[in-house]
């Protein structure tokens, strides 16, 4: 089955390049959120990560002082 050229079909069109904007400028908003996003999530983990660090040194030093002090009569 051939096809037959639409002569509706305007040939002079082209795309707008004011939606193309608004395009490339939505895009770009959502990848500027996206890295806004990564960089607070890794500075949320390094902070979580600094206070478990913390915790874990504490507790160890608790230990340790307790197994120095030695056995209580």
């Amino acid at each position: 089955m051939e096809h037959k050229p639409n002569k509706d079909k305007d040939d002079s069109w082209e795309s707008s390049t004011r939606g193309e904007q608004a395009w490339k400028e939505a895009t770009d908003r959502v990848a500027s959120r996206n890295a806004d996003a990564r960089k607070a999530g890794r500075s949320e983990r390094e902070a979580y990560e600094r206070e478990r660090d913390t915790a874990r040194r504490t507790a160890a030093a608790k230990r340790d002082a307790k197994l120095r002090k030695g056995p209580t009569p």
